[in-house]
């Protein structure tokens, strides 16, 4: 009698791999085991919003792959982006355009038991929200809880990575937000070089006392707003989710601007800028009150007007110690060289990572 062990061995090989089904449960955006960090909000339904630049998720999941429910929530036609990575791997940046919750398929690229995979937005808030309804896997696995220091990154289009990736479309195509790569800007870079966690505030040509364009609405308006909105309706933003050891403001350059010559531009005026500069300080340190602030040039500007910028920052300093009761020592941080190369006079990804340097070893001096 003849025996047909070939299928046999077919069937059971079928069985143990391709042939096996799926066994992946959805798990909602408000799993405790889902770890989210940056300008994030939760709705009604428990739906999870990636609103600032670098808002992240991050969680340990086992299984050969997983999927993440997500929906761009950008105004219409327009689109944000991502970066993940993937068992330590950084992985390209991809825009996010579909309307509605739809699956993106995570598949590791080696096989393990457990894997760990860390979403990013790289846009701003001004682009619009990304919603994460549910990850789907076999199963979840509870990460430990982080007792990093934390520091907080407040600037305007350098703080959010704004033109600095030409790497997917290159300066002069496409729109305003497709260079931005937020992840390797020179915050994120700085957080994760010292092994802390960190939130970025930023809202491109946004100003102390006036922005780009415009005169308002300036920092101080925008930064309660959980979307950084200046829209009075907009939901607050809970300052007790992170309490920073360290806050970074890198602001000025957009007061600096000379417009664009749509309508007319006063010069640079320290009387407006000064005070202002002070009143924000008053702001951050009442919702930060034990926080050690840092204030810094922009990589934008040089000769008369950095002059200018380091004067005033000197005066802001001076007078923020002797007006605000409990305010810590603040530093002044200078970058040593003017970084532009990137789109539209912007830092490229490779200053970013040269501006990393210069401020991690100036924080590792204080």
């Amino acid at each position: 009698m003849k025996r047909h062990y070939l299928p046999l061995i077919l069937l059971a090989f079928c069985i143990n791999t391709a042939c096996k089904k799926d066994n992946m449960h959805p798990f909602p955006a408000n799993d405790p085991r889902l770890v989210w960090q940056g300008r994030t909000w939760v709705d009604k339904t428990g739906y999870t919003y990636l609103i600032g630049s670098a808002s992240s998720l991050k969680f340990s999941f086992a299984g050969a792959r997983c999927k993440l429910w997500m929906q761009n929530a950008a105004p219409e036609g327009e689109y944000n982006y991502i970066s993940m990575v993937i068992d330590g791997e950084k992985q390209p940046r991809q825009a996010i355009r579909y309307d509605t919750l739809t699956p993106l398929d995570i598949i590791p690229a080696h096989q393990a038991s457990t894997h760990i995979v860390e979403l990013y937005k790289e846009t701003e808030a001004a682009n619009g929200a990304l919603i994460i309804s549910a990850v789907e896997a076999d199963s979840l696995v509870k990460m430990p809880e982080s007792d990093k220091k934390r520091i907080e990154f407040i600037g305007n289009s350098i703080t959010v990575g704004m033109s600095s990736d030409a790497s997917l479309i290159a300066c002069d195509a496409g729109t305003w937000y497709d260079q931005h790569n937020a992840y390797d800007a020179f915050g994120p870079r700085v957080a994760r070089a010292l092994d802390m966690d960190y939130m970025l505030s930023g809202f491109s040509g946004i100003g102390i006392y006036r922005n780009t364009r415009a005169d308002s609405p300036v920092m101080k308006d925008i930064y309660p707003s959980a979307f950084l909105s200046p829209n009075p309706n907009s939901p607050r933003w809970d300052f007790t989710r992170f309490t920073p050891d360290i806050v970074s403001i890198c602001l000025g350059t957009n007061d600096f601007s000379d417009g664009d010559g749509s309508a007319p531009r006063s010069p640079f005026d320290p009387e407006l800028f000064i005070p202002a500069y002070v009143d924000f300080i008053k702001t951050v340190h009442g919702y930060y009150p034990e926080a050690r602030i840092i204030i810094t040039n922009t990589p934008m500007l040089d000769g008369q007007k950095n002059e200018i910028l380091m004067d005033c920052l000197q005066q802001i300093k001076t007078k923020a110690e002797a007006s605000l009761p409990g305010l810590k020592p603040m530093f002044i941080f200078s970058f040593s060289s003017v970084y532009r190369s990137g789109c539209l006079g912007h830092p490229s990804v490779e200053e970013h990572e040269k501006m990393a340097e210069e401020f991690i070893d100036f924080l590792e001096g204080i």
